[in-house]
């Protein structure tokens, strides 16, 4: 991944490159990651990082993690905590606590190293702490089990035990008084209940309330869901089967594609090949999408809709079709994506189903790169081409 990301570097560094920063680059990297490992941007952002690391910055930590003294956990620890440090005071560090390093656990080495680079230099310590502070943010995660996850970054460590102590002493006064949920449930409920806008004394009594019934946060304040019925569901789960047999197609197609090119040891074009056959596949189809489009379209003869923007049934279905962005990798809302005209409306690219797809605002970028490509080759059915040359196929998805 850190040779990857050199690569990478180095193509971008010439003449047609000119204005990119290096957090564009960055980003390029890390979906390139993203989709050949089948990880989440945080994931693979975590992994690049943690390789150029290794690569470049800890000599000591990528050793031991070679040789087996360390697991790959303990030099996330490390590589984590000295991110960012001068380079002479990581080695330092990095020095001090090899030896001690594999026989602590995580939580103890992650102390140690806090411990080792306070010592070392007492104001590199105090401004990493706060640049941590700047960068302090609220975050929600979904969870596979429909739940999310609710956190706030980067608080200073006194003010972030204030809070928590804050919330634990009202719940064990609520356990003492005989809520018989389990704690941490409570210290849940009421850390809702006080974000929602309630002062303590009125949490801790709408929770006193519901004793006997927990609450399920969320429930009745939940976004409604917009429903998609009648002709406008067919619609979509007739371009879903259209589009899950077309892809089938087209992934038979690349993968022999891919055997030629290895077989005549032209791998080194094999983006070029893949982004002609995507492109030739796309042409073939242009006369069929047209006419579908025209005929099974809300206003019948016509293809698409005038204007840039969607109307509101034609955003409402493609948010249905992907219930997510359409990075393969990416598990941002549709509802919250931009409406992206896979084709961009400034080069011919119309307005209509065959055209859009959700892309949140980070992948929208990375569609924008001249090294990445992306077609619609039926709505819904998108290819991703990354700069490698492997593809990426994303179908419609019309879960309940």
């Amino acid at each position: 991944m850190a040779e990857l990301s050199r690569r990478r570097h180095d193509e971008e560094s010439g003449p047609a490159s000119r204005g990119m920063w290096t957090s564009q680059i960055n980003e390029i990297v890390i979906e390139e990651v993203a989709v050949a490992l089948t990880l989440t941007g945080t994931s693979a952002a975590a992994l690049v990082c943690l390789a150029e690391q290794l690569a470049e910055d800890l000599p000591s930590t990528r050793a031991a993690l070679a040789t087996g003294r360390i697991d790959r956990p303990r030099a996330q620890v490390i590589a984590d905590a000295l991110r960012g440090l001068d380079h002479a005071l990581a080695a330092a560090v990095e020095k001090t606590i090899a030896d001690e390093a594999p026989m602590l656990t995580t939580g103890r080495l992650r102390h140690r190293v806090k411990q080792a680079i306070k010592a070392a230099d007492p104001d590199a310590f105090k401004e990493r702490k706060k640049a941590a502070h700047s960068d302090r943010g609220l975050g929600v995660f979904d969870n596979a089990t429909g739940t999310s996850d609710l956190s706030i970054r980067n608080l200073p460590t006194e003010d972030a035990h204030a809070v928590y102590n804050r919330v634990n002493a009202a719940a064990r006064a609520l356990k003492a008084d005989g809520d018989d949920r389990p704690i941490d449930q409570i210290r849940a409920d009421l850390a809702y209940h006080l974000l929602r806008g309630l002062a303590l004394p009125e949490a801790v009594g709408a929770l006193l309330a519901s004793m006997g019934d927990p609450p399920a946060p969320g429930e009745e304040h939940r976004e409604p869901t917009r429903a998609v019925t009648g002709d406008t569901d067919l619609l979509a789960a007739m371009d879903q089967q259209i589009a899950h047999a077309l892809a089938g197609i087209a992934d038979e197609h690349l993968t022999a594609l891919l055997a030629r090119a290895r077989a005549n040891g032209r791998l080194d074009g094999l983006g070029l090949l893949v982004v002609q056959a995507v492109q030739a596949m796309a042409d073939g189809l242009r006369t069929l999408k047209d006419t579908w489009c025209r005929e099974s379209g809300t206003d019948p003869g016509r293809h698409g809709h005038v204007g840039y923007r969607p109307p509101a049934a034609m955003r409402r279905l493609i948010e249905h079709r992907h219930r997510t962005c359409v990075f393969p990798t990416c598990n941002a809302r549709s509802t919250r994506c931009d409406a992206d005209h896979t084709r961009p409306y400034d080069k011919g690219g119309i307005t209509c189903r065959c055209n859009l797809a959700p892309l949140c605002r980070r992948h929208h970028r990375i569609k924008q790169h001249p090294r990445w490509r992306l077609l619609q080759l039926w709505p819904g059915l998108l290819i991703w081409i990354t700069p490698a040359g492997t593809w990426h196929i994303v179908t419609p998805d019309l879960r309940e």
